[in-house]
């Protein structure tokens, strides 16, 4: 694919038929996709400046610092309660590794497994869904733990294990981080065709391997999900003890 500078703009141009609708409508909306449009714009061109040296340097140690950085900065913006930031990160980036590092070595298509056209995308997606995921259900377990608390001891008092009395609160987080997980994984395929399947696609991958390294990755971001999310709760724990 070759993306000239003049196709880039006249498919700007798409822009204008929502932007003029917002402004006939509602201008506040206007004011808002003009203000997330321009950060999107933003962060995009740094990431592009950022990614083209990492592509063209490609050192191992290089990408996995790429990884940590972003992943902390993803944190930072997405969690907006500071006691979520550090359990968050922890279990999103052990899990990410750990489950990332696997499926390079799976599917490395002939390139290094920390290669940065394989290793940087596939760590993306996974910190980008474990990260989701522990949000969700953290802030559940929390929730339940400070609204709920004295389930917790009254199981204790009846001689529960610690592990055993915090397990109805886990399951809780877990269903409430994982149902819209799931529900959009019930769609994929049918009512929509997942967005990595079609970036494949565009870049020349033959269908079957498309899919099939959709699937890897698919098994790839539940595992480092539950992954990271049981490391977060227990960080969280340690932190209050």
């Amino acid at each position: 694919m070759n993306i000239t500078l003049i196709h880039f703009f006249v498919g700007l141009l798409l822009l204008v038929v929502p932007l003029y609708l917002f402004w006939w409508l509602d201008k506040r909306l206007l004011r808002q996709a003009v203000v997330v449009v321009g950060r999107l714009a933003a962060a995009l061109v740094l990431l592009t400046v950022c990614l083209h040296f990492l592509f063209l340097w490609d050192k191992a140690w290089l990408n996995v610092v790429w990884v940590l950085v972003a992943g902390g900065v993803a944190t930072y913006c997405y969690c907006r309660k500071r006691w979520l930031y550090v359990p968050v990160y922890i279990g999103m980036s052990l899990s990410a590794l750990l489950v990332g590092i696997v499926v390079t070595l799976l599917c490395h298509f002939n390139q290094g497994a920390f290669s940065a056209p394989l290793f940087i995308p596939v760590m993306s997606v996974l910190q980008a869904d474990a990260l989701f995921v522990c949000r969700q259900g953290l802030t559940a377990y929390v929730l339940n733990i400070r609204q709920h608390g004295s389930l917790k001891e009254y199981l204790k008092g009846n001689g529960i294990s610690e592990r055993d009395a915090l397990r109805p609160f886990v399951a809780a987080a877990v269903k409430r981080a994982f149902t819209p997980v799931l529900h959009m994984m019930l769609l994929a395929g049918i009512v929509f065709v997942p967005s990595l399947v079609v970036g494949l696609l565009i870049g020349g991958i033959s269908p079957m391997q498309a899919v099939g390294f959709t699937a890897v990755m698919t098994a790839a971001g539940l595992c480092c999900s539950v992954l990271a999310l049981l490391v977060a709760i227990y960080f969280y724990i340690c932190m209050k003890k």
